[in-house]
């Protein structure tokens, strides 16, 4: 097919809206921001991520992004730890997206519905974790490089089919930049064949041989890439131990494609922008302009297919994510494939495109407003602890901090989920003094808590304890007498002064004696509390982002007198002795040693001060009731090699 005529003056507004549409508003770091730019400081270790795994990182996940690292270590020689810089990176991406994708949207629609189509796609407020996040980079670099790729074998194809020599080499370094971005390039090949064959004449023969002419160098590159992923990250990657429920992950792409073309679906909470609409009239009118649209775009009933086929296509490497379609973090996954939904919608025609985006661009505002919100707030939380640190002498014992948020109270923006280690290091503070959130790790059902959330807590052994009373209140929790009697401890065999190793090499060779030991029910190594046998003990571990408060029996293994944590059996099964492992919430099997597979894996140190109490569970209030709590932290000394262990235990 022949090459569409130069667009008009006017359709180079669309990346300026674009970009003016999430233009950085006091955007600030959140989450794996703090871990990203710590990391990335050091050229060195940007540059080994082309020959590793993102991060170094050796379990857990296992990603090949060294473009990605690189970008934020060029961010810092620019900008140093000032966030501006870096989200107006990833907002600059999303408007070249937003022009390219108006390029590849005219090969077939008209002008209008394309730029519409386009705008509509550059304003969906699902775009904010890829925006707004500085780490959703990920997602809005790679995908300009996936849409360029695409765009050029567009424009080879139509070389092609006019009888001039095909030029190859802007989809090849578009996709080898992309494919240095994100595993999300690999569905570049056949987004590229697919367009490469719409905009060839003839036959569905002469259309196939056409795009495989057009594009055999992408798949050449990606059976290198593929082949390539096992020496260098030891084997494919991606996130380990992701489940994959057909029947799940149906129902899931059902709801996300509701979510992306209806966002008022889940951004119109508190915080509407004209709050005598009620909340139900916004969601109706979201859900009925998406209904319409949806109806309208089969009018062409011969182009919508393919676009919808495009979407699945591009949906691929999310396909784990699909069975989680309610959290709107997973939501920054699908920033590539809206844009073949775009496509497919805009074949509605202009009325219909007009009518989404009144009902998208007061999603979008509110999704900024709460955006902005969540960021001054992280903001100024971090200032707080930098103030605090600052004011506090070395050597001194770790800050456990309480308050610090998860996520915002919707759960629609990621604030301070993880790196929270990191934020008191350089590049963000001088470093020297250890953090750790007062908080649970994660918000499972019947997650065991230490105090209520909204409540002081009381203050922890070994180190200073401060409270977030609200996001501007940062109180340090004062010392005061202890509430319980002290719970003693009898370290066993290899431990020294608190330190408990529980490296993998240790942790192999007690699975290796695990029949026998279960067996003669002997003991592997552990804790001992003479004088006292209670029926249980809560047993916090406290990881820099949050703490995972176990609840364990007493295994039976001291004697009458005393009580005794077994460190293998707190970790694993023991069937012959018939109690269950440590859990870490009291519904469902959160058992304590998967939840540790985390930490040993992001933290900056695994290493983690734990505090041990004894007492009694109460089912009638779901919680534990404390009876001695030790006045000392111990240290439980684990290493990357964790998650192996896990799994070779666990049989995968």
């Amino acid at each position: 097919m022949p090459k569409p005529p130069p667009p008009p003056r006017w359709f180079w507004l669309l990346p300026v809206l674009a970009l003016g549409c999430w233009w950085p508003i006091d955007s600030y770091w959140q989450s794996d921001d703090y871990l990203a730019l710590h990391y990335a400081q050091d050229l060195r270790r940007a540059l080994a991520d082309f020959s590793g795994p993102q991060y170094g990182s050796t379990d857990i996940w296992l990603f090949y992004r060294p473009l990605i690292t690189l970008s934020f270590w060029v961010d810092q020689q620019i900008a140093g730890a000032a966030p501006w810089f870096a989200h107006a990176s990833n907002a600059i991406a999303h408007g070249v997206s937003a022009g390219l994708l108006g390029l590849l949207a005219r090969r077939w629609l008209t002008i209008h519905e394309a730029f519409l189509a386009a705008l509509w796609w550059a304003c969906l407020p699902s775009h904010a974790g890829s925006i707004a996040w500085a780490v959703g980079r990920v997602d809005s670099h790679t995908t300009m490089w996936c849409l360029a790729a695409v765009w050029c074998a567009a424009r080879a194809a139509e070389r092609h089919a006019s009888g001039q020599p095909t030029r190859r080499a802007g989809t090849i370094v578009a996709t080898l930049l992309a494919l240095l971005s994100k595993e999300l390039a690999f569905v570049v090949p056949a987004l590229a064949f697919l367009v490469a064959a719409t905009r060839s004449p003839g036959a569905l023969r002469q259309r196939f041989l056409a795009a495989v002419h057009c594009t055999w160098p992408l798949w050449v590159l990606l059976a290198v890439a593929l082949l390539l992923r096992w020496p260098l990250l030891g084997r494919f990657g991606g996130y380990l131990g992701t489940q994959y429920d057909a029947v799940r992950m149906a129902e899931g792409l059902l709801v996300i494609l509701a979510n992306l073309a209806a966002p008022l679906r889940w951004t119109a909470p508190e915080t509407a922008l004209w709050p005598a609409v009620p909340v139900a009239a916004w969601t109706w009118f979201g859900s009925l302009a998406a209904a319409l649209a949806s109806a309208a775009c089969w009018r062409r009933w011969r182009r919508t297919p393919w676009a919808l086929f495009a979407f699945v296509v591009a949906c691929a490497p999310m396909a784990g994510f699909l069975g989680d379609p309610g959290n709107a973090h997973s939501l920054r996954y699908f920033y590539l494939p809206s844009a073949a939904l775009a496509v497919a919608l805009g074949n509605g025609g202009t009325r219909m495109l007009w009518l989404l985006l009144a009902a998208t661009l007061p999603a979008c505002a509110m999704m900024r407003l709460v955006q902005a919100n969540a960021d001054r707030s992280s903001a100024g939380m971090h200032r707080a602890l930098l103030a605090a640190s600052a004011a506090t002498p070395r050597p001194d014992p770790p800050m456990f901090v309480a308050g610090l948020p998860h996520a915002n109270a919707r759960g629609t923006v990621v604030q301070l989920h993880f790196g929270v280690d990191r934020m008191l290091e350089p590049p963000f503070g001088a470093g020297g003094l250890a953090l750790y959130a007062h908080r649970p790790l994660a918000t499972l059902p019947g997650v065991v808590t230490l105090s209520p959330p909204e409540a002081m807590p009381w203050p922890v052994p070994g180190g200073s304890t401060w409270w977030f009373r609200t996001p501007t209140d940062l109180q340090r929790v004062p010392d005061r007498a202890p509430e319980l009697p002290d719970l003693p401890l009898e370290l066993g065999t290899g431990t020294s002064q608190g330190e408990i190793d529980l490296s993998t090499a240790r942790l192999f060779e007690w699975t290796g004696r695990a029949a026998e030991l279960f067996a003669t029910r002997t003991p592997s190594a552990g804790l001992r509390t003479p004088g006292v046998r209670p029926m249980g003990y809560r047993v916090t571990i406290f990881t820099a982002n949050g703490y995972l408060a176990c609840l364990c029996r007493d295994y039976g293994l001291a004697g009458p007198d005393a009580g005794w944590i077994d460190w293998l059996r707190f970790l694993a099964q023991d069937p012959q002795l018939g109690i269950p492992p440590a859990v870490v919430a009291t519904v469902g099997t959160a058992w304590a040693g998967e939840a540790l597979m985390v930490p040993t894996a992001i933290d900056r140190d695994p290493v983690f001060p734990t505090l041990v109490e004894a007492g009694r569970f109460e089912p009638s209030t779901g919680q534990f009731v404390p009876s001695h709590r030790a006045r000392r932290l111990l240290a439980l000394q684990f290493d990357r090699g964790y998650s192996g262990w896990v799994r070779k235990v666990q049989g995968r």
